[in-house]
């Protein structure tokens, strides 16, 4: 008799009888499970280092039970000049824990996270993304709060939803979907625009020219107003693209080469108090206006699996890291015997590739929603250790939970290194791509266009707001007026801005040259931190700067004085490379008040090398709906075509 998921748990979550039902075998290229069952025989837990440990009060799960199990691989068919794949939406009961029963999740393929889709660099891609979901959302929508301020130690911290009350209008969505493959460079009639949506029985196909350097992408579901419960139901999955210069570095491959890809969830709870592994998407709305914060569960999933391990032998490995996690930012550090191991992770890829060469973490590797970083990690001084991954928070000792800020459970998973001879085949070479050159600001065209982006608190709406500026002359301006945002940079100089657009409709969207390059400065006036994304485009960062923005008022809504230079930051490890997601905010503890907290000012200068209508926006999926612009990219003779009857806009 076949088992079922639920007599057997399959650890890539792989509800088995669907799969062979579906014949996806016979459908689709190389599919590959690579990791062992849930079930470790007594003899090989009791000969490796480590060992499960309990999980903070209340949730109800054991630490480091279950091995991380490593994604299925999906290989393109070869079809002449370009490369075939199809993959399919589906439903299906996946296992997240061994304590926890098999829950439905909407998945791809059947798995949460989907397959690990690899392709070979510069090999066209086409992708038939085929919707077989059924059912409304596997998802409970709730959410709580205090009118008389944030909770110390909220609801969130813990599963369940007793002292919620239902969000209205999630529990019945129907299983529509756009797919979205976060960091390709394609067009935008193949980007998964957000509102062409596919329903059951429809299909979704996507050319991708795969013309980018050795990387790690994602793809997800982008669907309009919803991609906060439909990409926390599972749609989410990786993809990676390789080329001869990555092949000639010899880094780490095979069982060493391991994805991470991180993900929260927080779970309902039955009658009796047992976890169901039902997810619930809680947050809390904070004081009488109900400003809503970001979603943090307590759960952290690595692959799929809440709080797994992974055996390692003491040498180097390569981690291709995802924050696939709807908002929580992952601050990441290794410890050993619960000290952080200095300069435990060498950088060698961003978002959009590989950089020059290593570069060492100083602290925590901070890895907002929506960015990836390639690192090399060497177990070799560890043989015969339990190592853990931890997530951090300024001010808090590695390691420690403090549930006000979210962190109740700060483990995310335990590396147990085996006890015998180091290998020591590989070193860390100086030069990771040679091909790879940073840029700076005087490497720039001297007439290329300059955009401003301002993120400003919680407006009438009681949401977080984008908006895009203009420049303007300051005369007769009364300060404050709304929408008005004089800056002031480090040389002294002023310049006044005026909003042009903030809702989704509204106004005319930026327009860029297809192949231009244009500078784009986000100036962020709340302390809270913003992963802003760009659809159909590429960058690299230039500066971060810290800004005195006590001078925005925030009831008019403009800035009384010029929001004023302090100092210049420091770029991190991961943001030394080609991105598609800049953190706009601190990444640390956020300090109210005039001395507290400064704002931000972030440069980056992008690249547009497709054409089409895509979007840009703030990737926490809980304000995508509200923090999103329309951007089109359009060949550069078509931007100055003159003549009467220029057309309809």
């Amino acid at each position: 008799m076949e088992p079922t998921v639920a007599s057997r748990p399959d650890p890539t979550g792989l509800n088995r009888r669907a799969l062979l039902q579906g014949g996806i075998f016979a459908g689709l290229g190389a599919l590959v499970a690579t990791a062992p069952l849930f079930a470790d025989s007594p003899a090989a837990a009791a000969a490796a280092p480590g060992g499960p440990e309990p999980s903070a009060a209340g949730l109800k799960l054991t630490k480091f039970k279950d091995p991380l199990r490593i994604p299925p691989v999906l290989r393109p068919r070869g079809q002449g000049g370009h490369d075939e794949l199809t993959v399919r939406l589906r439903t299906a009961d996946v296992t997240l824990h061994s304590e926890l029963p098999p829950v439905t999740m909407w998945t791809y393929e059947g798995v949460y996270p989907g397959p690990t889709i690899e392709t070979v660099s510069g090999r066209p891609l086409r992708v038939a993304w085929e919707n077989h979901l059924t059912g409304n959302i596997p998802v409970t929508a709730v959410d709580f709060g205090l009118a008389t301020g944030p909770s110390p130690d909220p609801l969130s911290n813990y599963p369940g939803t007793d002292g919620c009350q239902e969000v209205p209008g999630v529990a019945g969505l129907p299983p529509w979907a756009a797919v979205h493959l976060h960091g390709m460079l394609t067009g935008g009639g193949n980007d998964g625009w957000m509102e062409n949506l596919i329903g059951p029985g429809d299909v979704q196909l996507s050319a991708y020219p795969n013309k980018q350097a050795a990387t790690t992408l994602w793809y997800h579901d982008h669907t309009h107003h919803v991609s906060r419960y439909s990409v926390y139901a599972g749609l989410a999955g990786l993809f990676i693209s390789r080329n001869a210069e990555e092949r000639a570095l010899n880094l780490p491959k095979g069982a060493h080469e391991v994805p991470l890809i991180l993900s929260d969830r927080n779970f309902g709870l039955d009658a009796s108090g047992a976890l169901t592994g039902r997810s619930v998407h809680k947050v809390e709305m904070v004081g009488a206006q109900r400003l809503m914060r970001p979603h943090h569960g307590p759960y952290t999933l690595v692959n799929g699996v809440v709080w797994p391990y992974l055996e390692v032998e003491p040498r180097w490995y390569r981690f291709r890291v995802a924050n696939t996690a709807n908002s929580r930012i992952y601050r990441l550090m290794l410890l050993a015997d619960g000290r952080p191991v200095p300069g435990a992770f060498q950088v060698i890829g961003t978002d959009q590739g590989l950089i020059d060469k290593p570069v060492a973490v100083d602290g925590a590797l901070n890895l907002s929603p929506g960015e990836r970083a390639e690192v090399l990690v060497n177990f070799a001084a560890f043989r015969g250790q339990a190592l853990k991954l931890v997530n951090t928070f300024q001010g808090v000792t590695p390691g420690a939970s403090n549930q006000r800020n979210d962190l109740a459970e700060p483990d995310v998973m335990q590396f147990r290194v085996a006890d015998r001879k180091p290998v020591t085949r590989f070193a860390l070479p100086p030069v990771i791509s040679p091909t790879f050159k940073r840029v700076t600001p005087e490497d720039l065209p001297h007439d290329h266009p300059h955009r401003w982006v301002v993120l400003v608190g919680p407006g009438s709406a009681n949401l977080p707001e984008l908006w895009e500026m203009e420049e303007i002359d300051a005369a007769g301006i009364t300060f404050p007026s709304a929408g008005i945002v004089q800056v002031q940079d480090a040389q002294g100089a002023v310049k006044t801005l005026r909003r042009t657009a903030m809702s989704y409709d509204e106004g005319r969207a930026f327009t860029a040259a297809h192949d231009g390059v244009e500078t784009w400065k986000y100036l962020n006036l709340a302390a809270a931190p913003h992963p802003m994304h760009i659809h159909l485009a590429h960058f690299q960062v230039l500066s971060r700067e810290n800004y005195d923005v006590t001078g925005f008022d925030r009831v008019t809504r403009g800035s009384a004085r010029p929001i004023a230079f302090k100092a210049a930051s420091v770029l991190e490890a991961h943001e030394l490379g080609e991105k598609d997601v800049i953190r706009v905010g601190t990444a640390g503890q956020i300090v109210p008040g005039p001395n507290g907290t400064p704002g931000e000012l972030v440069t980056v200068a992008v690249r547009f090398p497709v054409v089409g209508r895509g979007v840009h926006h703030c990737h926490m999926l809980e304000h995508e709906q509200h923090m999103m612009r329309p951007l089109v990219v359009s060949p550069a003779a078509h931007l100055h075509r003159g003549g009467a009857g220029g057309g309809h806009h």
